[in-house]
């Protein structure tokens, strides 16, 4: 079932983006000549139709739509020997494309179950910790810290970071009982933990389609804002390196698997559609970085020739992406080997 669903998962996002270039050609007057799923070499045609030949190819590492003249801007109704507009029309669709699939993954995620920032809920305790000792359990609900109503994340860790090494009290609710503890944060907590030792996370609420749709599009944004700001977490030390990498395709299988595993205890694909919702909006920044052979490389050409006003000569566009596809290929197989040599860790 995992291997069923990891397939579905990477085909739908595979066959979006590409379907998002596909219509936007044919809508542009583009003639399509291919539509691959996979990387050649081709291994059979599946079908033709409207003047397109859909083929399955043997490297199963993504997909590929061939516009006529891709590019030969001498070929009548080719990519290349259209407007800059409707090429950077077509080259912006894919990634279009993931980014309406993220939005719509999580928010169906959110219809099913949309957290509630307002109320914070112990899911984990760390063993030897102030929060083990004084008897806290994972599906507390913390009311209130020092008098202090905690209306979130940020007001109770605000509360006590004020008060480290000091007695403080806990106001709790556990299923229909309120229940008051004292507590003394630690001022040096152990790696990895925090002053009271507990993992901090929402409960859930029904949200109408109309909010979840909200939800899911600010999570898509938020999803974006977190890969842009990475670079410098990583420089300033605020993550590891290890917790950075990027993933192949047996790292998505192993997270997908993951999510499914702990979905069908609660009969829920929440924490699955979240994942597609990630790998989604991360398949559509990718192919938006100006790398050449990604849609984010031929639209750097698209943006060059209307700052110079004249059209880099195809030849050497053309080699760009030929040796940029190349490297791509390459950095693809080094990253699912190291899926394998080094897997990625994931929470138990």
């Amino acid at each position: 079932m995992d291997l069923v669903l990891f397939v579905a998962v990477i085909g739908i996002l595979i066959v979006g983006h590409e379907l998002g270039h596909f219509i936007a050609a044919r809508i542009s007057g583009v003639r399509v000549e291919e539509f691959g799923l996979g990387f050649p070499p081709r291994v059979t045609t599946l079908f033709h139709a409207g003047g397109t030949r859909f083929t399955l190819n043997l490297i199963p590492l993504g997909g590929f739509v061939r516009p006529a003249g891709e590019n030969d801007p001498s070929i009548p109704q080719g990519l290349a020997g259209s407007s800059k507009r409707v090429r950077a029309f077509v080259l912006l669709a894919g990634p279009a494309a993931n980014i309406l699939l993220a939005v719509l993954a999580f928010t169906l995620a959110f219809r099913l179950a949309a957290p509630d920032p307002s109320r914070v809920l112990v899911t984990e305790i760390s063993p030897d910790s102030p929060a083990a000792a004084i008897g806290l359990q994972p599906g507390d609900m913390i009311l209130e810290v020092e008098g202090v109503a905690v209306d979130g994340f940020s007001s109770l860790q605000q509360t006590v970071a004020a008060h480290l090494g000091e007695p403080i009290t806990l106001i709790v609710e556990r299923g229909s009982e309120i229940l008051e503890y004292e507590i003394v944060p630690r001022a040096e907590p152990p790696a990895g933990e925090g002053p009271i030792g507990v993992f901090l996370g929402n409960p859930t609420r029904e949200v109408g389609t109309l909010e979840a749709a909200r939800m899911g599009w600010q999570a898509t944004i938020t999803q974006f804002r977190e890969i842009l700001r990475l670079p410098a977490r990583l420089l300033v030390g605020d993550i590891q390196p290890e917790d950075a990498r990027v993933s192949g395709l047996k790292g998505m299988y192993d997270m997908l698997a993951w999510a499914s595993e702990i979905d069908r205890s609660s009969q829920r694909p929440f924490l699955t559609l979240n994942l597609v919702g990630v790998i989604s909006a991360g398949l559509a920044f990718a192919n938006l970085l100006p790398f050449p052979a990604l849609d984010g490389g031929r639209l750097t050409f698209v943006a060059i020739e209307a700052i110079i006003r004249r059209r880099v000569d195809p030849q050497y566009e053309g080699l760009a992406h030929a040796l940029g596809f190349a490297l791509l290929l390459a950095l693809m197989v080094y990253i699912n080997f190291q899926d394998f040599v080094n897997p990625i860790a994931l929470p138990r």
